[in-house]
């Protein structure tokens, strides 16, 4: 099977290095600075939270698509990236390549779906953190693995995955585990305004008050849709922002596994934020906006985290205050 990693950035290399592990002939798409790292360092290195360390061979590495055929396609752009991929994902579609979405948040899948008529496209999430570190290496800071949905290339990938002590859970039905990432994601955008590791954004009071008050707006919206959400936490999705609220001392007990977090991972966002890339902020507390004035449900707290997110966009100090009122 012939994998691509179309916009391999540090999730797609990561993931396109676990596939390299396996056994499989795969290709990274990637900005021209990510294929100079790569080629200068010879080798793609690897590390996780709980200190598992490998390296791989490079890739096939370019940056433009070329007339080569594929069995299977990761595409690991960013939500507002995908329109201007659209010509070579149809390309790839219309040469039998399956493709697979793993963008965060709301709406990007079925709109890009749509417009391009995809013949086998399907949408996966990605619920772990993955920083990109000196030398081409990249580490995952936060629990979790590839989640999926069940294909015979899936399949085939899964098995190979297992041999080499790696795993990717495949699913059926994405729509409750896409829903609840969106759950969890919501913190995303909040770690980038507190300009602070996760793991300290987590064990301060005021931080954790404001995500379950984003979260139970997006948790009302859930329940007026009658949608469930899956996650990967030991505790229920409706319960989460609950546990968040606890004091600290009391929250560390509960919440164990939540704090399951290397002490330098941050949220994408934070990174967009620092590297002047424009955000998925449309796509996650932008979403959950949107789709609340449909139902007629107010959500200000999301709302004002996208306005303190385009504050910083802009190059302005974002208020952490203005969210904090509203909770």
């Amino acid at each position: 099977m012939k994998i691509l990693i179309f916009g391999a950035g540090s999730t797609g290399c990561f993931i396109g290095a676990h596939c390299i592990n396996a056994g499989f002939d795969t290709t990274f798409l990637c900005r021209p600075r990510i294929k100079s790292a790569i080629e200068d360092a010879k080798q793609i290195s690897m590390s996780d939270y709980q200190g598992t360390t490998f390296t791989t061979p490079p890739p096939n590495l370019i940056t433009e698509l070329e007339d080569a055929r594929f069995d299977l396609c990761f595409v690991t752009l960013k939500c507002h990236q995908l329109a201007t991929a659209s010509a070579q994902l149809k390309q790839l579609s219309e040469q039998g390549c399956e493709l697979h979405f793993l963008q965060n948040g709301l709406g990007s899948f079925e709109e890009i779906s749509a417009s391009l008529n995809l013949k086998s496209s399907f949408s996966g999430i990605v619920p772990f953190n993955v920083v990109s570190l000196e030398n081409a290496s990249f580490h995952q800071g936060t629990e979790g693995i590839l989640q999926l949905q069940e294909t015979t290339n899936t399949l085939s990938l899964q098995k190979a995955f297992r041999k080499v002590d790696y795993d990717c859970s495949l699913e059926v039905d994405m729509g409750p585990i896409i829903h609840g990432k969106l759950l969890l994601n919501l913190n995303n955008a909040l770690n980038a305004i507190a300009d602070i590791p996760l793991k300290q954004e987590l064990e301060n009071a005021q931080y954790r008050r404001v995500i379950a008050a984003a979260m139970d707006e997006w948790l009302a919206i859930c329940a007026r849709m009658q949608q469930s959400l899956k996650t990967d936490s030991p505790i229920a999705a409706k319960h989460i922002p609950k546990v968040l609220r606890l004091p600290t001392w009391l929250f560390k007990l509960v919440a164990r596994r939540m704090l399951t977090i290397d002490p330098i991972a941050r949220s994408s966002m934070w990174e967009d934020i620092q590297a002047n890339r424009k955000t998925e902020i449309s796509y996650l507390n932008g979403a959950v906006v949107e789709l609340g004035a449909e139902l007629n449900i107010d959500c200000p707290v999301n709302a004002e985290i996208a306005t303190q997110i385009r504050a910083l966009e802009a190059g302005k100090e974002a208020d952490f205050n203005a969210i904090y009122r509203l909770c």
